[in-house]
């Protein structure tokens, strides 16, 4: 039995296949410092290098890297809009959790607890992408420093430096917040 012998790679095919072995990691870390969930950054570059493979002239790319970090820009800006604009409908741990606030308390322990959930959150926004991710691959998900910098594409110590100026806003967000909303009538 004889093997065929595979087809050889049309130019852009080469061209997709040499940028993905020297720019995959630099592609993968330029995605997770921009997005808002790390979990979807695979799918995320997946489909950038998928858009990349699809050119039809690969001999009018001059500079195949620009040309997939442009892509990788408007692959992000489509995710970013759609997290904005089709949010989650269900998501079964959020469900439970709002079930177990809701059986542990008043009315008004209730309201207290979801206020200061918001209030974190709108905080959590307010934090630079860089230490949103850092703390929330740390705090979040529990990874420690060397897993969370693997995951980011940082060293650890920039991991453990993002994480503490991180904690620190986050600090001085909420007492500047419920500083200002006590002192109010």
């Amino acid at each position: 039995m004889t093997q065929a012998k595979p087809k050889p790679l049309d130019a852009a095919a080469r061209l997709a296949a040499v940028a993905f072995q020297k720019y995959e990691g630099a592609l993968h870390r330029y995605v997770l410092r921009r997005l808002r969930r790390p979990q979807s950054a695979p799918d995320i570059t997946q489909d950038i290098f998928e858009r990349f493979l699809k050119v039809n002239r690969a001999d009018a790319i001059r500079n195949p890297q620009a040309y997939l970090f442009g892509i990788a820009a408007h692959v992000l800006s489509e995710a970013h809009y759609h997290q904005e604009h089709d949010p989650v409908t269900y998501d079964s741990e959020l469900l439970e959790k709002r079930a177990e606030l809701a059986g542990s308390g008043s009315p008004d322990e209730l309201t207290d607890t979801l206020a200061m959930q918001r209030d974190l959150l709108n905080a959590l926004k307010a934090l630079p992408d860089n230490h949103l991710t850092a703390v929330l691959l740390v705090k979040g998900e529990g990874l420690s420093y060397e897993e969370a910098a693997r995951a980011a594409g940082f060293t650890e110590s920039t991991i453990g430096t993002y994480v503490t100026h991180a904690r620190a806003k986050l600090k001085l967000m909420l007492e500047e917040y419920y500083s200002g909303a006590e002192s109010s009538p």
